[in-house]
C-alpha cells in the first residue's frame, strides 16, 4: 500500500536520491526532480517517478507544482533538497552574474517559491503533512570556500524558523534537515559523512517530526548548541 505521497526536489543523486529510495521502499509514492533527464537516470532505474524541473527557474517551479497538485492532491511530504555549490572565494569569484544568480535561485528562491505553491495543497486536505527544508551546517557557521551557498542556506535556515511558526496552528509541520559535510560529491568534494548512514538518520528524524534533524557535528556539540540557542531565543521573543 502507498502510505504517503512525497515530492523530493534534487532527487537524482546524493541525499535526495537516498531519501527518495528509502521512502519508496516502505510503500510511499515518490516523485523526484532534477534539471535533466540524464540526471534522473538512476532515480528512474530505481522505480521512482521523475519530473525534469530546474529549481532555479520560476516557470519550472510553477509547472512542477501544477503537476504535483494534479498527480498528488493528497501531498504529505515535500523535501526541498535541490541544490548545488560553487566552491570559490568571494575575492576570486569573477563568474558572470547569471551563474551566481542561479546558485541563489536554486538554494533560496526555489524552495520559498515552491512552498508558496504547494503548502496550500497540504493545508487543503487537512491531514498531517511535512515540509522539509534541507539546509547545511554552513547555514550556522559560514564556509568561506562556498560563500553564496553558505549565505543562501543561512537565509533558508531563518525562513524555516519563520515558516514553522506561521504553520504552528495547522497540521503542517516544518522540519529543517541540516547535513554536515556528506560524501556526495557536492561542489567537487568527496569527503564527509557516509551517505547511507546520514540518510537513515535523516528519515528517522523526519518521521519523528524533529524541528531540526542533524547528523554528527550538526546533531551535537557547539554547532548544535548555537542552533538550539537561536531556536529558543526566537520562540521566546515571538511567543
Amino acid at each position: 500500500m502507498t502510505t504517503r505521497q512525497v515530492l523530493v526536489t534534487g532527487g537524482g543523486r546524493g541525499i535526495g536520491l537516498g531519501l527518495a529510495t528509502r521512502f519508496r521502499a516502505r510503500g510511499d509514492r515518490v516523485i523526484v526532480t532534477a534539471r535533466s533527464t540524464a540526471g534522473l537516470a538512476d532515480a528512474a532505474a530505481s522505480g521512482l517517478e521523475t519530473v525534469v524541473a530546474d529549481m532555479a527557474r520560476p516557470d519550472d517551479r510553477a509547472a512542477l507544482a501544477a503537476h504535483v497538485r494534479a498527480a498528488m492532491p493528497g501531498l504529505d511530504l515535500v523535501v526541498q533538497n535541490a541544490g548545488g555549490q560553487r566552491r570559490i572565494g568571494l575575492a576570486a569569484d569573477d563568474a558572470a552574474w547569471p551563474e551566481r544568480q542561479a546558485e541563489i535561485d536554486t538554494l533560496l528562491a526555489g524552495p520559498v517559491h515552491l512552498d508558496s505553491l504547494l503548502v496550500p495543497t497540504m493545508l487543503a486536505h487537512g491531514r498531517p503533512a511535512t515540509v522539509v527544508e534541507v539546509t547545511s551546517g554552513g547555514a550556522v557557521v559560514p564556509q568561506p570556500f562556498a560563500p553564496l551557498y553558505s549565505a543562501s542556506k543561512a537565509a533558508l535556515h531563518h525562513y524555516a524558523l519563520i515558516l514553522r511558526a506561521s504553520l504552528a496552528d495547522t497540521a503542517v509541520r516544518v522540519v529543517e534537515l541540516m547535513p554536515p559535510a556528506v560524501a556526495t560529491g557536492l561542489g567537487g568534494s568527496s569527503h564527509g559523512a557516509d551517505l547511507d548512514a546520514f540518510c537513515d538518520a535523516a528519515v528517522a528524524g523526519i518521521d519523528r517530526g524533529e524541528p531540526v534533524v542533524g547528523f554528527g557535528p550538526t546533531a551535537s556539540g557547539e554547532l548544535r548548541a548555537l542552533v538550539t540557542a537561536q531556536q529558543e531565543l526566537f520562540e521566546a521573543i515571538h511567543s
